[in-house]
């Protein structure tokens, strides 16, 4: 069986726009087959809690606090740096 997409945005991560294959869509996205984080903008341990499907993880962010991670903004694709904006704690 093929199934048919009926919507390109269902390719890309709904936080970042990274590419997410149907595979990961399936297996990681909410129930319609959404991934709202991928691995280029969030661990693989809140993926499998349930972060790509849309559920709320009480594992910290990384993109809240990078630094809690040993990531530092320059270590993130582009694009990922282009969906957000680091305070530097000095408005």
């Amino acid at each position: 069986m093929i199934r048919l997409e009926n919507s390109s945005d269902l390719s890309k991560c709904l936080c970042c726009g990274s590419h997410v294959t149907p595979q990961f869509r399936r297996g990681y996205g909410d129930g319609d087959d959404r991934a709202h984080r991928c691995p280029d903008c969030d661990t693989y341990t809140r993926l499998t809690d349930g972060s790509a499907a849309g559920q709320d993880i009480s594992i910290a962010d990384p993109l809240e606090n990078p630094s809690r991670f040993n990531e530092c903004y320059e270590d993130f694709p582009a694009h990922v740096q282009a969906t957000f904006r680091w305070s530097s704690g000095s408005d």
